[in-house]
């Protein structure tokens, strides 16, 4: 499905907002109305929140991600949750999903040689081989933070290698990026430290919520007992929410967005994960009647959980239970926020989540929001090659009708002088200019008439065919000015991508970058300013 990339903004300063901004304000109040007298599986939102030591006298306004170097998409969700907050004197507050794995949210940096080839170098957070290798199966929360040795290399690389504007932007980071690398820290730690390096040159304030911690309150381990109550109904409207979504879209893989649940041999896979050693496995359960029994899919062993005391047996488990990105988001959008703010994957779930949601409550969803921006590290460069590259078309096109019709190039003139760059319009001119030749084109354009006469069919034919091969050959300057524009174009191909990519760190954007995002983000909120009389 490509609803959400198409979605994207494709050009640098733009923003994506859905619904509208102006219309946020409104949707979260009436959020808010319903969460006040509502309660899901016998807990209230206000409750949860008292229980969780959140704000209940304000709105709440919750964004979430997993803990990487946010770019300017990813904080756009946050000031976003900021400037709504502010609007319905609420609280912004921001969920860290340390539960993801790292190999799953790679980190890169643009790289440029002189020579014009370029690269997006992934990034390394640990020198030694044993982490390099935890680092691949181990959750972000039991990561500890960046080794020094490899942060110091990934800014001294970038001082070389990068692109000139990423150079002079790590400037202003590097002393605080190392400075935030304190002994024993968490990688947690050093994430939340970055955001709040983010919220300081933003004038911004936000709760951080940590999702392993979460998943380890009561409230959500009452909403896992209820999940576990209900699962054989659960499970249907799992997967029948996931199979219309994949049929409204035209969906034919039956991984995407995500595999149906599975039910095997009376055990039903459930879309959590069980955490043992470190690890997160897939986790399956069933009902015997008195007990859920609960598995790791290929593990050893199982935990029988007694029925009548299943919440608190669930508290005391010598497994840990995390959501997965249904469930998740349920959570969340339940009972601890009157406001959640995707970006745009999140939204593809999140319609999934909806579906489900309306088919056991019976209840139509609380409204969400989606935000993201694309800024670029090097607008300038990136429109530059971008005009070049964009040219190739209708190079493509000339090339090949230059071939079947090099009369064109007479006849055409003012669309070559439009379509064509000036670098590639030399050459036609050139050719535009010898008599010779515009008097072959121009002969040519009367045997092309004289083919509608039966009478001179087959001599203009002929005649047309032998003007065609002297025509094509006197074009040569032209043609060899097309193939150049196109060997211009491969090498302008790769740094293009390389700079056009939306999602590298904070700290190789200018720190107006942020500043200017919070200031276009309220004015986007506030809707079209009405035309004075």
């Amino acid at each position: 499905m490509n609803a959400s990339t198409d979605r994207v903004p494709k050009h640098h300063g733009e923003f994506y907002f859905e619904p509208p901004l102006s219309q946020w304000k409104e949707e979260t109040l009436r959020n808010r109305e319903r969460l006040v007298k509502e309660t899901f599986w016998g807990q209230s939102a206000l409750k949860v929140r008292a229980e969780l030591k959140l704000p209940t006298q304000h709105p709440l306004i919750l964004s979430g991600h997993q803990p990487v170097f946010f770019h300017p998409g990813l904080w756009a969700k946050c000031l976003a949750a900021s400037t709504l907050a502010e609007a319905v004197q609420g609280v912004a507050c921001h969920q860290v999903t340390d539960t993801a794995l790292p190999p799953e949210y790679l980190h890169y940096m643009p790289e440029v040689e002189e020579n014009g080839k370029a690269r997006r170098k992934i990034l390394e957070f640990y020198t030694g081989k044993e982490m390099k290798q935890q680092e691949r199966i181990t959750p972000y929360c039991f990561l500890p933070a960046p080794d020094h040795a490899a942060l110091e290399k990934i800014l001294k690389d970038a001082a070389v290698y990068a692109p000139d504007t990423v150079k002079a932007n790590i400037k202003f980071y590097e002393d605080k990026l190392l400075k935030e690398l304190k002994k024993e820290a968490t990688w947690d730690d050093f994430h939340l430290s970055m955001m709040k390096i983010l919220d300081d040159l933003c004038g911004t304030r936000r709760y951080y919520l940590e999702a392993s911690k979460l998943w380890t309150t009561q409230p959500f381990y009452h909403f896992t007992s209820q999940w576990l109550l209900n699962l054989p109904e659960l499970n249907d409207d799992y997967n029948q929410a996931l199979n219309e979504f994949r049929k409204k879209y035209g969906i034919t893989h039956d991984l995407t967005p995500m595999p149906n649940l599975k039910f095997e041999n009376w055990w039903f896979e459930i879309p959590f994960w069980g955490v043992t050693r470190n690890q997160r496995q897939s986790l399956w359960a069933k009902n015997d009647g008195k007990h859920i029994v609960l598995k790791i899919k290929g593990g050893d062993g199982t935990h029988s959980l007694a029925v009548d005391n299943l919440e608190q047996e669930l508290s005391v488990l010598n497994l840990s239970i995390w959501p997965k990105a249904i469930p998740q988001t349920l959570f969340c959008r339940m009972y601890l926020c009157d406001f959640f703010i995707h970006g745009m994957g999140g939204a593809v779930y999140e319609e999934v989540g909806d579906a489900l949601f309306t088919k056991f409550f019976k209840l139509k969803p609380l409204s969400f929001g989606v935000a993201t921006a694309t800024y670029l590290v090097d607008p300038e460069a990136s429109r530059g090659l971008e005009e070049v590259a964009r040219h190739e078309e209708q190079i493509l096109w000339w090339e090949r009708a230059l071939a079947q019709n090099p009369e064109y190039l007479f006849t055409k003139r003012e669309a070559w002088e439009k379509e064509l760059p000036s670098f590639i319009q030399a050459g036609f001119k050139h050719c535009f200019a010898n008599a010779y030749l515009r008097n072959l084109a121009e002969t040519k354009g009367k045997w092309v008439t004289a083919l509608q006469n039966p009478t001179y069919k087959t001599e203009a034919s002929y005649k047309i065919k032998e003007i065609n091969h002297v025509l094509y050959e006197g074009l040569a300057e032209a043609t060899q000015a097309l193939e150049k524009g196109l060997l211009d174009i491969e090498k302008v191909k790769q740094p293009r991508d390389v700079l056009s990519h939306r999602e590298y760190p904070f700290f190789c954007y200018a720190p107006e970058v942020f500043t200017q995002m919070k200031e276009k983000i309220r004015e986007m909120a506030h809707g079209p300013v009405a035309a004075k009389d």
